[in-house]
């Protein structure tokens, strides 16, 4: 609540963009208590970062606990190769905007074969790779965003824990299921990041 106050008051002090002569008076005036409430923002900031990424190792814990330590930790390495991956959608997806579906409906067709490609150059990633960008991302201090913490540190305390089994387990039902709820939500995606790369021609 605190920051996001701060921040819609730091938005009302931005100074105005090509000012007149009466509005270069305000920009003026604005200038001491824009500096108070960035000066603010950025203890605030520094303040909550322990308590923010401590709330990162704790959502680790729990999702080792639903889904199993090893799923956790796979998940941790699979966050080293985001970058190749979305490359890799973008080539996909271009290659289906240059095929001429200019069309929702034409695009939509081909989000099962998209998804279904990355699914495949996820699974055909070796685990000297895997242990290739472990060593970099430690090296160069690999993190999600700014809030998050490493991520070689978020995997090394995962395996430092004790080791758990997964709490919640699909069967073929519930696994059919949500596939079925994601259908739509994958689909859209698709067609958009292909109608921005149709745009973007």
């Amino acid at each position: 609540m605190a920051l996001r106050s701060l921040t819609t008051w730091r938005y009302y002090f931005t100074p105005i963009r090509q000012p007149s002569p009466v509005e270069m008076v305000v920009n003026l005036a604005f200038v001491i208590p824009r500096l108070l409430i960035q000066g603010v923002l950025m203890l605030l900031d520094q303040l909550t970062m322990r308590a923010t990424q401590r709330a990162e190792y704790l959502a680790d814990r729990e999702a080792a606990r639903a889904a199993s330590t090893e799923a956790a930790v796979t998940l941790m390495d699979q966050l080293l190769v985001t970058d190749s991956l979305a490359v890799l959608l973008r080539r996909e997806t271009n290659t289906v905007a240059l095929a001429g579906l200019s069309s929702a409906g034409k695009a939509k067709d081909q989000a099962d074969e998209v998804w279904a490609r990355l699914t495949t150059y996820m699974a055909a990633i070796p685990a000297h790779d895997y242990e290739r960008k472990r060593r970099a991302g430690a090296r160069r201090g690999h993190s999600v965003d700014a809030t998050h913490p490493p991520t070689h540190l978020r995997r090394d305390c995962l395996l430092a824990s004790t080791p758990t089994e997964a709490a919640v387990l699909l069967d073929d039902s519930r696994q059919q299921r949500i596939t079925a709820e994601l259908a739509r939500v994958r689909s859209e995606v698709t067609w958009r990041i292909i109608r921005d790369g149709i745009e973007g021609q």
